[in-house]
């Protein structure tokens, strides 16, 4: 590629010093003069249309038209000059006709729909009314200067020739329009992606319209000779144009063009110079005759520019701040949303051939770090994480914080082998512990991570699917990472229709309450009931707790499903009472959420006084996550212990217990997690399971605690469980969780 730029350069440089030399060596001979710069100018043009049909074959589609314009308008370009160089050749002199001429206002014709077509394609929803008069002013002075300096000599030249005037005008005119998309686009074009392009774009056209002007002038004093000023400017900018296709093609992932940021300098210094270009040329017209007005007026027209560019200076600086601020989150000093926003669509429209990874960052139970450690720490750790993803980074990753705990990082040139990679890299720099003043705090993280195009083409769609893949990764455990492809598309689509039916299902009465016994391991009578919930939905059928509850616990649901829970499980334990069935315990599973909701006592003195059943038949069960907080929970737990309801632990040994806490709190029963049974096994390899489940049950009673073994399955682990005075069990050996009538005839029997 660099190869390449350089063979091009140096190709203009050697057209530009041979046009020089040849001028200088055959300035006496018109016709060979003459048949230099035709040569070269027609080369100039052949490698601009070159350009053109190189870009127009290697751009995406929505630029093609553009391009395609432009090579149409260079045929008839290059179809001008080679009829002026074949009319040269053959008549041994300057000549020229009408219908090169044609041609060549055909090609300008044909530029001047592309400009407009271009123009159009941008979005303009950000172009300012200044801009607009700043356009107005420039228009005006140029229209001026034509007017006075070509379009009137043009029309005393054509001895008031209709036909003549309106040929002579048609070429001025239509350049003026060209000069005024040219002058637009010089407003609303992203400098920072088309620089290159768009400067030679812009400075072509310019230089044509310069030599096109100066043309017109010089031909309405009959003073044009081959090799003048004008055919450099021609010259010089068909070579600037051929550039701007030879850029085009080259960055091929260069994007439509976009509004700029507002820039104080078009606004302001553009119409200043419009200003000081027509106050020099009206005091040329009368051969500089200033008197002491005029030369006040000039010197109180130049301190107002000088004293408007210190505002400009001053201003500019405040503009650059807000701008930053505007797309900085002010915390962590990375980029912030709307960057994002504005960079993910930018990369995606940028790129053709190349795949985009996003990925999807947050931080797992940074909310309770920072609600129970305070805000000011929860800061720190937000600024240290950043600063940890941010140093992983390589130079074409960029990183961004969304707000919050969640932060995303946009992969250019991806591969499989890096995503992963990167993922990894971010994964074990967030999880070493952050060391905050007098706290050490250890967190994970979680990552989504969608691919363009493969898993979208927008911007909604990408960011939609990283997030999808990113909580899933939190589903499954957390502290890892996870793709978005088909199959996690129908988890997700599951996961979706669960949240949104879960309301439907109390509504519609598909929630059901199934009854798991609990038994006396060496009597082997039942003496309680765990209420468990159940869900037959319309679509999936029966759908497992350990699937539907996280989810409503996550929005929130579950504070009205565990009141429904409660209600029905208080209700259907009086009934059977009712019946003369031995009244026992039932106990019914009580949500952190429902905890942190409030309310709580008054659902479950409501659930009691509705249903007519005692306190002491009612058994609340919470798990050790619980622990967390005490200060929110240990309040609750003992007024409802005062109430006369019993309190137990569920999985204990699993997550949060504290001998500290659990002494704290007024709890009765703490219920062995089945892991610790399902080790049980008769293959005399299980001692240290089994010395682990003694040592529980042995803390337990000294606590005074009882302690319910779960997930009882073989006469094998019964006995091994007694022997360790396990006095409680429940399990498939006694009974799996039943319906109602089936209970009931349980209840009957007595002993299982």
């Amino acid at each position: 590629m660099l190869k390449e730029k350089r063979y091009i350069i140096g190709f203009i440089l050697v057209n530009a010093f041979i046009l020089i030399g040849w001028n200088i060596l055959f300035r006496s001979n018109e016709w060979l003069a003459s048949l230099d710069i035709l040569v070269l100018q027609t080369i100039a043009v052949a490698f601009c249309f070159i350009q053109f049909y190189k870009a127009y074959k290697k751009t995406h589609s929505q630029q093609k038209i553009f391009w395609h314009l432009l090579s149409i308008g260079t045929v008839f370009y290059l179809i001008g000059n080679s009829l002026w160089l074949f009319m040269q050749i053959i008549n041994g002199g300057f000549l020229s006709t009408s219908v090169e001429f044609f041609f060549w206002l055909l090609a300008r014709i044909i530029y001047l729909v592309a400009l407009f077509y271009r123009i159009r394609r941008i979005n303009t929803t950000k172009f300012k009314k200044v801009y607009f008069f700043n356009i107005l002013i420039f228009m005006i002075t140029t229209v001026a200067i034509t007017i006075y300096y070509l379009i009137e000599p043009t029309v005393n030249y054509a001895e008031h020739s209709v036909v003549a005037i309106i040929i002579t005008l048609m070429y001025p005119t239509i350049n003026l329009s060209i000069l005024l998309m040219i002058f637009i686009l010089s407003y609303l074009v992203h400098k920072k992606i088309e620089s290159s392009v768009m400067l030679f774009l812009i400075m072509g056209f310019v230089m044509t319209f310069i030599g096109d002007t100066y043309y017109s002038y010089l031909e309405t004093y009959n003073s044009y000779y081959p090799g003048s000023l004008v055919n450099y400017f021609w010259l010089i900018g068909t070579f600037l144009l051929g550039l701007t296709g030879y850029y085009a093609k080259r960055n091929r992932e260069v994007r439509d063009l976009s509004t700029e940021d507002f820039d104080l300098q078009k606004v302001v210094i553009n119409p200043y110079i419009s200003t000081l270009v027509l106050i020099i040329l009206v005091i040329n017209s009368y051969d500089w005759a200033v008197n002491a007005l005029s030369f006040g007026v000039l010197i109180v027209i130049g301190m107002i520019i000088i004293r408007q560019l210190f505002i400009i200076k001053e201003n500019g600086e405040l503009i650059d701040e807000y701008s930053y601020l505007a797309y900085h989150d002010p915390l962590t000093n990375l980029s912030n949303r709307a960057k994002f926003t504005e960079t993910l669509e930018l990369e995606m429209e940028r790129v053709q051939d190349r795949e985009i990874s996003l990925l999807l960052i947050d931080l797992d139970r940074f909310k309770v770090a920072n609600d129970t450690l305070g805000h000011q720490i929860g800061d720190e750790i937000l600024v240290k994480a950043a600063k940890r993803i941010e140093e992983v980074l390589e130079p074409d990753m960029q990183v961004f914080r969304l707000g919050g705990d969640e932060f995303a990082v946009i992969i250019l040139q991806k591969t499989d082998s890096r995503c992963k990679g990167m993922a990894e890299k971010i994964l074990q720099n967030i999880q070493k512990p952050f060391k905050i003043n007098d706290y050490e705090v250890s967190l994970t993280a979680s990552i989504g991570i969608s691919v363009f195009p493969k898993n979208g083409k927008s911007y909604e769609e990408l960011f939609k699917f990283a997030d999808t893949a990113m909580y899933l990764a939190k589903d499954s455990g957390k502290n890892g990472f996870k793709y978005y492809d088909d199959d996690l598309s129908e988890v997700m689509g599951r996961r979706l229709r669960i949240e949104s039916d879960l309301r439907k299902g109390l509504e519609k009465n598909q929630f059901k309450l199934y009854y798991q016994p609990k038994v006396d391991l060496l009597s082997r009578e039942m003496i309680g009931m765990e209420a468990l919930l159940r869900w037959n939905h319309p679509e999936f059928g029966w759908i497992s707790p350990e699937e539907f509850i996280p989810i409503a616990e996550e929005t929130g649901q579950v504070v009205a499903i565990g009141e429904w829970v409660l209600r029905n499980a208080c209700k259907q334990n009086k009934i059977w009472q009712e019946k003369g069935l031995p009244a026992i315990k039932v106990c019914v599973n009580v949500s952190v959420k429902q905890f942190q909701h409030g309310g709580l006592l008054m659902i479950i003195e409501k659930a009691l006084e509705e249903s007519g059943l005692q306190p002491h038949y009612l058994e609340i069960e919470v798990t050790e996550s619980i622990m967390q907080n005490t200060s929110e929970t240990s309040e609750v737990l003992h007024q409802i212990r005062e109430m006369g309801i019993e309190i137990a632990i569920d999985d204990f040994g699993t997550g949060y217990s504290s001998l500290t806490v659990i002494q704290q709190l007024p709890i009765d029963t703490i219920k062995l997690d089945k892991s610790f049974i399902t080790g049980i096994k008769d293959d005399n390899q299980n001692n240290n399971q089994i010395d682990m489940v003694k040592t529980i049950i042995t803390l337990g009673e000294n606590l005074k605690l009882d302690v319910v073994a779960e997930g009882v399955e073989t006469e094998y682990q019964l006995m091994k469980l007694i022997e360790s005075r396990c006095k409680i069990g429940q399990g498939y050996l006694f009974s799996k969780p039943v319906e109602p009538s089936q209970l009931e005839e349980l209840l009957k029997r007595k002993q299982l």
